[in-house]
């Protein structure tokens, strides 16, 4: 069948079972399996309709059945499982895409069995250690050999377990002793624990959940963080799939752990960063990039090397001209954000090593996984000395996620050794400086935990937005990660102090639809508070969403009536939406809190001036101006009061000076004809149009003659014409009259 026919077909059942029409799911879904001819399936599929038939019949019978809707919503689940596995084989036959491809490969007869590649594996394990290995001497022929057949059976257990489905199949018990008895090595545990996940996101699979409980309880510290990161994900993922009973009772240990309330809060904040990670990444592209580049033939004439040695940066940290010239360029200034964005926790290395991505070793999808050990056989081999020596320097940088890791020792591979030497430097100055962060830091504890599950994340969003077949993926950070929406997890994540905490990072970094959706809950959950209702107001604002902010900021002045930043977004919201009388009474409130404030003045006056107050407005205007003189920000509004309350001499006298003080607009020239005009002076009216249709800017992308008017310009000048008709005839200017006179300006062009 078609992906996107079947497609459309599971949608629909999907839709059914969540509106418990359960007998259409059924219909559609054997359409499915008969489609497919995949009679086990089918027999799974008669076994569960003949179960809610007999359901049907004691509801019929009016007999009493208190597990009823417990059954009900097993078998509904049990339908979409079996819509998945026929999505699967449905997909399977041709999907080019990666993880069919892999299916297709694991049903050939040269692969292996999941089951006896685990049990390959864990004897390798258990009768040839690392140790044995080593002792051999890592830069021998048999610890290459070795390590790249272990590396190779690593990357094949790692795709059987992305592409096993139901990952039961293979025996949950069997799994899970393979993963926590201690005898596979950590780094090769996280990798599995990875590839569980990644499965995970493909098809909802209960057991690929039940393991990563198990690992959360049971396993090291980098493993417990890639299963709770995993978890959180794939509940998420599949929030309204209903769980097992043994998923549930295993999640309610899970929530006995000491630690589980820290570690959710941590995980839900590292992931809501993710959200910031492009915007950083573009900043450093973007921003900071080119204004180094820019400076850097500065810097290098200023402090060029008499002595023809090669020119290196450190020398010019301690040197306060550098310092100076940074400080002179602005760069100072986004350099320090970027800092103060690395403290918070900021993914400030994706931009830089996003470039790193090509090489063959990220071309295999286990290796974006794979924890950073020095035992690789990248790192082995003759010749290959100074290369170990870096890898195990890059062990220990904390600052760094095992996918960056690879990506800098593999750039350093080929670099010369001088640069190699004082890259290495560089990092290692970097690590110390994040040592002394972390030594200060009163929780070091918590720190270090929470430093482990933000690399992890960064290895999985690296994984999705830089692996070159990436498309390939359903990226699960693509729309956010929005763990409040998973009811699973509602007594966890609905803490006022945690959604206060991811409320306030999208609301100060602009993310307002997800900044709106975490003040709503918090609304919820408290006490009214004005706080909360203005940054709701401002989040709506940004959105254009005028008339909704305007309420949120009515419930904030109820709340607390004399403040300033409340009262000015009243006014401004009342105003745009033309609800000019209570933008006025907003900003004479305003006024009386803060007396001799221009804006307010300027505010106060354009209200009267869109209610046709004009002695009021002319009022305010002057008010505007006496304190705020050097601006003239009063001028134009208060020379259009003028001329509206037909006090033509004043009007005149502030709109020459407009001319000759400020750079004039076209509607400056526009207005002063309109004032030659209610005075009666039609040649000079006709003057002032000209200049306003020729000082307005030539189009983008318009070629004009010499000496020609854009056709635009006339155009947009008969709009403005236009549109200010009805104050011109309130001048007692005749409306037949202004059709004329712009024909006749026309013609004169």
């Amino acid at each position: 069948m078609k992906k996107e026919l079947f497609s459309e077909i599971k949608n629909k059942i999907y839709k059914y079972v969540k509106a418990s029409r359960l007998r259409d799911a059924f219909g559609l879904c054997r359409q499915l399996a008969e489609g497919n001819m995949v009679w086990e399936i089918t027999d799974r599929l008669n076994e569960t309709e003949d179960s809610y038939r007999r359901l049907l019949s004691y509801v019929a019978s009016g007999a009493n059945d208190p597990e009823r809707d417990k059954m009900t919503a097993e078998i509904g689940e049990t339908i979409l499982s079996i819509t998945d596995s026929l999505e699967r084989l449905n997909n399977r036959r041709d999907d080019p895409a990666l993880y069919y491809s892999m299916i297709r490969y694991r049903q050939t007869a040269s692969a292996q069995p999941l089951v006896q590649m685990l049990a390959d594996y864990r004897k390798q394990c258990s009768e040839s250690s690392l140790f044995d290995m080593l002792a051999s001497g890592n830069h021998s022929q048999r610890f290459v050999t070795t390590a790249a057949e272990r590396e190779a059976a690593e990357r094949e257990i790692f795709n059987a377990l992305w592409t096993e489905f139901p990952l039961g199949h293979i025996g949950r018990d069997t799994l899970r002793d393979f993963l926590t008895d201690g005898v596979v090595p950590e780094y090769a545990v996280s990798l599995f624990v990875w590839a569980i996940v990644l499965g995970g996101l493909e098809f909802y699979d209960p057991v690929r959940l039940e393991i990563l409980c198990e690992i959360y309880l049971n396993g090291s510290s980098r493993n417990t963080a890639i299963a709770l990161v995993g978890l959180m994900i794939l509940l998420y993922k599949w929030r309204n799939r209903r769980l097992s009973t043994r998923l549930s009772n295993l999640l309610a240990t899970v929530r006995e752990h000491p630690d589980w309330p820290s570690d959710v809060r941590t995980v839900y904040m590292e992931l809501t960063r993710t959200r910031d990670t492009d915007r950083i990444s573009a900043k450093i592209r973007d921003e900071i990039v080119p204004e180094m580049m820019k400076l850097r033939p500065d810097i290098e004439r200023k402090f060029s090397n008499p002595s023809a040695q090669p020119f290196n940066p450190e020398e010019l940290e301690e040197n306060p001209e550098w310092q100076e010239i940074i400080e002179q360029s602005g760069l100072g200034d986004k350099l320090k954000e970027m800092s103060e964005i690395q403290e918070e926790g900021g993914d400030i290395m994706m931009g830089t090593f996003q470039h790193l991505k090509s090489f063959p070793f990220f071309h295999e999808i286990a290796n974006w996984f794979i924890p950073f050990h020095s035992e690789r056989s990248e790192f082995a081999g003759v010749g290959s000395e100074g290369l170990k020596q870096v890898a195990a320097v890059f062990e220990n940088l904390q600052f760094l996620c095992d996918s960056d890791k690879y990506s800098a020792l593999l750039s350093l591979a080929h670099a010369p050794a001088a640069q190699r030497d004082m890259a290495l430097s560089q990092l290692n100055a970097q690590a110390d400086q994040f040592n002394e962060m972390r030594a200060a830091s009163l929780e070091t504890a918590h720190t270090d935990r929470r430093d482990i599950i933000r690399r992890q994340v960064q290895n999985l969003y690296r994984f999705f937005h830089l692996f070159r077949r990436k498309n390939e993926f359903d990226n699960p950070f693509e729309q956010g990660i929005h763990l409040v929406d998973v009811p699973v997890l509602a007594q966890d994540v609905r803490d006022t102090e945690m959604l206060t905490l991811i409320g306030e990072f999208y609301f100060s970094h602009g993310y307002w639809e997800e900044a709106l959706t975490l003040f709503a809950r918090i609304d919820e959950l408290t006490e009214p508070s004005a706080a909360l209702y203005q940054k709701t107001g401002h989040a709506l604002m940004k959105l254009g969403r005028t008339s909704a902010a305007l309420s949120y900021f009515e419930k904030a002045d109820m709340l607390d009536n004399r403040s300033p930043w409340t009262l000015t977004r009243l006014g401004r919201c009342n105003a745009m939406l033309g609800h000019h009388s209570s933008a006025l009474s907003a900003y004479e409130r305003l006024d009386e809190l803060q007396r001799g404030k221009p804006s307010t003045a300027l505010a106060i006056g354009h209200a009267h001036l869109a209610l046709r107050h004009y002695p009021e407005a002319i009022k305010a205007f002057y008010k505007a101006l006496y304190l705020d003189e050097k601006s003239g920000k009063a001028l134009r509004p208060l020379a259009w009061s003028l001329m509206m309350d037909k006090q033509f001499d004043q009007a005149r006298k502030y709109y020459e000076r407009i001319v000759s003080d400020f750079q004039p607009r076209p509607d400056d020239y526009l207005n002063m004809g309109h004032l030659a005009l209610a005075s009666g002076q039609i040649a000079e009216a006709s003057n002032f149009y000209r200049l306003s249709i020729l000082s307005r800017p030539q189009p983008a992308g318009v070629t004009v003659a010499q000496g020609e008017v854009p056709r635009a310009n006339i155009e947009a000048f008969i709009a403005d014409m236009t549109s200010d008709t009805d104050a011109i005839t309130a001048l007692g200017i005749s409306p037949a009259l202004i059709p004329l006179i712009i024909d006749s300006l026309i013609y004169t062009l």
